[in-house]
């Protein structure tokens, strides 16, 4: 299995373990150098060696989403580690003259993109939507609260949309740094946004996961007003509500074919897939019923109907 990290890769074209190293011994290098007062750029150099471990401290491989039941990202190292080097730039910013303050600031700038990168990771790698996946599929199935379900899986969503533009944000300031930045911390920003964009392509995903979960959850919902107006003899009504059922699963179908999704979440999409495919199989054939019987064709309302609950249990035989 092809392994990446989201921030640290090894290999050609990555942020490399030994590009790292070469950046923590610059405090050993820079302290042979004749200058009376290196107090300013002892703590540059440490903030640079320690916000580039907290790089390292931060890479999570793909097998974080292969397999969803692993435990959590602890952001703990890493962020001790930006909290320590935030003490050495305030250290550089006293010590080291005006004409620095550039400096300091890319690399602040540069410990709160890792800062952004640890939040979007964490909530990457959260089992959270994984549960509430598994609770949208069983409450369409009729074997969970769908209320419950639709709340749990908005607040996930909400969690995934704020994450995404926490990316986007960190993104416009990697593609912001110029040469002093690679001069600095001995990274190319090109090789930096190469590391991260994994992480960006890992959380566009769940968001269109999340996307035709509510699409699903509209549709049942649809589907069921639908289903209430038949009973009740008001066919237009039954016929409009079959036909926002119907655009409300295809929408969760094209949602789920958009992107290949996290390995971990294959099977929980696929299920939602097939539930999507039957479900809108079903409305189609409810609306036909509900048309028919509108025009007083008894028969065709009845064939069209028992195809629809045949397309029912079909939902049920896909969890």
């Amino acid at each position: 299995m092809n392994r990446r990290q989201y921030l640290v890769r090894t290999g050609a074209g990555a942020v490399t373990l030994t590009a790292l190293a070469g950046c923590l011994d610059r405090s050993e290098d820079a302290s042979s150098q004749p200058v009376s007062d290196r107090t300013g750029e002892r703590a540059l150099d440490r903030a640079v060696g320690t916000l580039n471990l907290a790089a390292v401290a931060l890479a999570v491989d793909e097998d974080a989403l292969e397999d969803v039941e692993r435990d959590a990202f602890d952001s703990g190292e890493p962020t001790e580690l930006i909290d320590d080097a935030r003490d050495h730039l305030e250290t550089a910013a006293t010590e080291l003259p005006s004409d620095r303050d550039a400096d300091v600031e890319t690399l602040n700038t540069y410990a709160d993109v890792l800062e952004q990168l640890i939040a979007v990771t964490a909530v990457v790698t959260d089992e959270a939507l994984a549960d509430a996946v598994d609770d949208v599929v069983a409450a369409i199935d009729g074997e969970g609260d769908r209320e419950a379900a639709a709340a749990t899986l908005d607040e996930q969503t909400t969690e995934i949309d704020a994450a995404r533009t926490t990316y986007d944000e960190a993104l416009a300031d990697v593609r912001s740094f110029g040469d002093r930045f690679e001069e600095l911390t001995s990274l190319e920003p090109a090789q930096l946004e190469e590391g991260v964009a994994p992480l960006g392509d890992a959380v566009a995903s769940l968001a269109t996961i999340g996307d035709g979960l509510e699409s699903m959850l509209d549709g049942t919902g649809s589907l069921e007003r639908g289903r209430d107006h038949f009973e009740n003899g008001a066919y237009d009504r039954a016929r409009k509500a079959f036909a926002a059922a119907e655009t409300a699963f295809e929408s969760a179908r094209t949602a789920f074919d958009a992107d290949n999704p996290p390995a971990g979440f294959a099977d929980r999409v696929g299920t939602a897939h097939c539930q999507a495919t039957r479900l809108g199989e079903a409305a189609g054939d409810f609306r036909a019923a509900a048309s028919a019987a509108a025009d007083g064709d008894r028969i065709t309302a009845r064939e069209k109907r028992n195809d629809g609950e045949d397309a029912l249990e079909a939902a049920g035989r896909c969890a």
